[in-house]
């Protein structure tokens, strides 16, 4: 009866001890794995670390789904911004060279044609000139539209590194997105581009429809 109960004793304790060494790597097995480890590939390709969709979807199942559609949305709109940017870059240098062009051809051709005289030589000044503002204007109206795209693709990408790490420190602390972070989200997003379509739309005379375009 003794060495039974002692025997009992002793398996009870070997119990113990192996729930209290399994305890810990339990634990570690079900840690959430870091950023760095899933999106590794992402990162790699980048050249510097970069949050991935999958780490999200693993991390937070189906409550990642705004995190997501907020990241693709803010990733098409700078994709977008940023081709934009740079065609309206390309068309401000190229006016300006050919205003330059134009200002210097204008004021050779006026000065140094002896047969052009009185109103003649005024009258094809104030036409050369009246063309060259007409190009200036349209110059700076290709400058204003690309400092708005730029403007705005800085403040969305700040908008989803917010998204990312808050929902990374969410999910680092066991805790989860609430409705009022993803209502903030949204909200900021809202006001970035509202006030790019205020900016582009007052940077030039000329109107840009296809800029609005349901593919943009």
């Amino acid at each position: 009866m003794g060495r039974g109960a002692l025997f009992a004793l002793l398996a009870l304790v070997t119990a113990l001890l192996g729930g209290v060494g399994s305890g810990p790597a339990m634990a570690q097995s079900q840690e959430t794995p870091s950023f760095i480890e899933v999106c590794a590939d992402k990162t790699a390709e980048r050249g510097r670390l970069r949050y991935c969709d999958a780490y999200f979807r693993e991390a937070l199942g189906a409550k990642a789904d705004p995190v997501l559609y907020l990241r693709d949305r803010i990733t098409h709109l700078r994709a977008s911004q940023e081709a934009n940017a740079e065609d309206n870059y390309e068309s401000f240098l190229t006016a300006v060279a050919i205003t330059a062009f134009l200002t210097i051809a204008t004021m050779i051709l006026v000065v140094s044609e002896r047969r052009i005289a009185g109103i003649a030589k005024w009258s094809t000044a104030t036409s050369a000139l009246a063309l060259l503002v007409i190009i200036a204007t349209m110059t700076i109206g290709w400058l204003e539209k690309y400092r708005a795209e730029d403007a705005a693709m800085l403040e969305l990408g700040l908008l989803r590194d917010q998204i990312e790490t808050e929902a990374s420190q969410a999910i680092v602390t066991g805790g989860t997105l609430s409705d009022a972070q993803i209502q903030r989200w949204t909200d900021r997003l809202h006001d970035i581009g509202k006030r790019f379509a205020e900016n582009y739309g007052n940077s030039s005379i000329v109107p840009d429809l296809d800029r609005f375009s349901p593919k943009n």
